[in-house]
């Protein structure tokens, strides 16, 4: 276990994992990562166990590189290495200008590059991970608690409380509600997310809670840079618009392709003093090959599905589709493209599947239903789970009074029905 006893430590960054900045006399400038609140939580040891374990992968020149778990004040910690100690978001709150946000969207591309050249999705990108060295223009990430060695994975629609990363710059995928796979587009959209608010001095949205962030994400709009900032070049803005597509098939396919035009813009920018419109993307091309995930060949389908939500959200009355075909046909996926619709209403998904392997347990479609509408539910706060407990012992309590009334007027037997 690392001594840290001739450190002095100030903090960086708070949330549920504290960054700490911590000097020593004629001691290697270091980083501390600690979980906040108490008892420690289960979520933030994973973390920083998962973090670790990346230690092969996380190349120093451009990550906090983790170098050991300790304990400090009786808490455990995760000692990083990194040159840099000052963080973007200490230098964000209002607009940079152009000069300087070149010189810092430049490197920080570069080292998302570089992430994803290592075979990882950071699945994190925000200004609280990313470090600077002002004075020689280097740029590291840290946070990778979550950062997925995967090339791709599917985000089921889980409670968004739960969902890895942070709500104000996670792309729409990420949130589970858009039928979607993770993969490294998924980084280049919070990137987009962090170079608007670099250029605007704000969030491209606002809200105030976590499902208006998902809905914010997966339906919302944003308002152009230029638009919100009038010195913001055109150009600039279309790369950041570019970036926030809600479509992965519609952003930027690679790092590599936003390093390009980034440092054409900054080139031009040095020289001419102005940035002249180009076509985005020349040289965005992706060594691997990615799939569109749209639907194809099902339109009717989805449509159907989406008119019977929409006439049970205008009437109030319950509807009843069956969606079937052969095994491995894309009943699912049909299901799931309800995910985004449901947002903006705020409406809770639940779905069961007939299993072929089953058969012998009744009611497991039902079951399954049941269970990932629940599961969401454990999730909310003491007086939400309240609500929804007296809402549910209610329902069926007129349900078994109603059951008790007809078996009465049939048999002339009451019927009593234990919970």
């Amino acid at each position: 276990m690392r001594d840290l006893s001739g450190y002095a430590f100030s903090p960086l960054r708070q949330g549920e994992l504290t960054l700490h900045q911590g000097q020593g006399d004629g001691l290697k400038s270091i980083l501390l990562v600690s979980p906040a609140g108490e008892p420690v939580p289960r979520r933030s040891l994973d973390r920083l166990d998962h973090e670790l374990s990346l230690k092969g992968q996380l190349d120093p020149s451009w990550a906090a590189h983790p170098i050991t778990l300790t304990r400090r004040d009786d808490r455990p910690a995760l000692i990083l290495e990194c040159p840099a100690s000052q963080l973007l978001a200490q230098i964000l709150g209002k607009p940079l200008d152009v000069t300087r946000f070149l010189e810092i969207s430049g490197p920080l591309t570069t080292t998302l590059r570089r992430v994803h050249e290592a075979g990882l999705i950071h699945k994190d990108i925000k200004p609280e991970n990313v470090l600077l060295d002002m004075a020689s223009g280097g740029v590291w990430l840290t946070g990778f608690g979550f950062a997925s060695r995967l090339p791709r994975e599917r985000q089921l629609p889980e409670p968004v409380e739960t969902i890895a990363g942070t709500l104000a710059y996670m792309a729409p995928e990420q949130t589970g509600r858009m039928n979607r796979p993770v993969d490294s587009r998924s980084d280049l959209y919070a990137l987009g997310v962090t170079f608007y608010q670099m250029l605007v001095g704000e969030l491209p949205f606002k809200a105030t809670d976590p499902l208006e962030w998902v809905h914010c994400h997966v339906a919302r709009q944003p308002i152009s840079p230029t638009r919100r900032v009038s010195t913001v070049p055109e150009q600039l803005a279309s790369i950041v618009m570019k970036l926030l597509s809600k479509t992965a098939e519609e952003r930027y396919q690679t790092a590599a392709g936003v390093e390009s035009d980034l440092r054409r813009c900054f080139s031009e920018w040095k020289q001419l003093g102005r940035i002249d419109q180009f076509s985005l993307g020349a040289y965005d091309q992706s060594a691997k090959l990615l799939i569109p995930e749209k639907l194809y060949g099902r339109s009717h389908e989805v449509d159907s599905l989406l008119a019977s939500f929409d006439r049970v959200v205008r009437d109030g009355h319950t509807e009843f589709v069956l969606v079937s075909g052969y095994s491995g046909i894309g009943k699912s996926s049909i299901v799931n493209e309800l995910h985004r619709v449901l947002v903006p209403a705020r409406a809770l998904f639940a779905s069961g599947k007939f299993d072929q392997y089953q058969r012998d347990v009744p009611y497991v479609t039902l079951a399954q239903a049941f269970q990932s509408l629940v599961r969401p539910l454990l999730g909310k706060s003491h007086a939400e789970l309240g609500m929804w407990r007296d809402s549910l012992r209610e329902a069926v309590e007129q349900k078994i009074a109603a059951l008790e009334k007809l078996l009465g007027d049939q048999h002339k037997e009451s019927v009593i029905v234990a919970p």
